[in-house]
Parts: structure tokens; C-alpha cells; sequence
């Protein structure tokens, strides 16, 4: 998990899975889906690496029945003005692969 002052960058992160063609579902609901839909299933794991000089985020899409990574989507941006721009850009740029990697 990204630590806590990192968190409200989840939104953002969450924002750009929704730019490409994959509807986020709940763990919650995973049950109410048929199992074709289950197997169609990819878990999303993030990572965020801030330093002085810019910030890396990096997006995993992991089959859900395998454990299998299927694609990782990252984006880096350091322009080292504000944690918080340089954050924004990264996220924006892993927001433009992710969209590549899974088109509408």
C-alpha cells in the first residue's frame, strides 16, 4: 500500500483505470458476476515511488483465477517544482498507457 499521505492520490489512480475500457467492480460484488465474467476478472495493484526529483507510478493488472501479472502500465514525471505536480503527471502518464494497453 502507498502510505498515508500518498492516499488521496488513490482517487486519481482509480480515475485513470476508469479512462480505459475497464469497469471496476468491488471486491464485494465479485460474487453476483457469472463465472464468465469472473474469469474476464484482473485484480489492479499500484505503487508510488516520490523522491525530490519526481515521482513513478506504477499499475499492475493481475488475472484474477491465476495470479498471472498481465500488464503493467507505469508513468514517471519530474519536473521537481511540487511533490504534488510531479505526482499528478506521473499518474496522468500511467492514465495515458492504461488507456493505450486497454482502449475503449
Amino acid at each position: 500500500h502507498i502510505p498515508a499521505e500518498l492516499m488521496e492520490y488513490e482517487i486519481l489512480l482509480f480515475d485513470a483505470i476508469k479512462s480505459s475500457r475497464l469497469e471496476l467492480v468491488s471486491d464485494w460484488r465479485i460474487h453476483e458476476l457469472q463465472t464468465k465474467q469472473q474469469n474476464e476478472l484482473l485484480l489492479v495493484k499500484y505503487g508510488i515511488t516520490q523522491t525530490d526529483g519526481g515521482a513513478i507510478v506504477t499499475v499492475n493488472f493481475i488475472d484474477y483465477m491465476t495470479g498471472r501479472p498481465v500488464a503493467s502500465c507505469r508513468g514517471a514525471f519530474g519536473l521537481g517544482i511540487t511533490h504534488s505536480m510531479d505526482l499528478k503527471g506521473a499518474i496522468k502518464r500511467a492514465e495515458k498507457q492504461i488507456s493505450d494497453t486497454f482502449p475503449k
